[in-house]
């Protein structure tokens, strides 16, 4: 139960840093 709540928000919150990084990456 703990796991099924957990993977999400980690897959979540790597997807938002890789988004958040492209996007910096590309304003240089």
């Amino acid at each position: 139960m703990f796991e099924q709540f957990i993977c999400p928000l980690l897959v979540g919150v790597c997807v938002s840093l890789f988004s958040y990084w492209l996007n910096n990456r590309n304003k240089k």
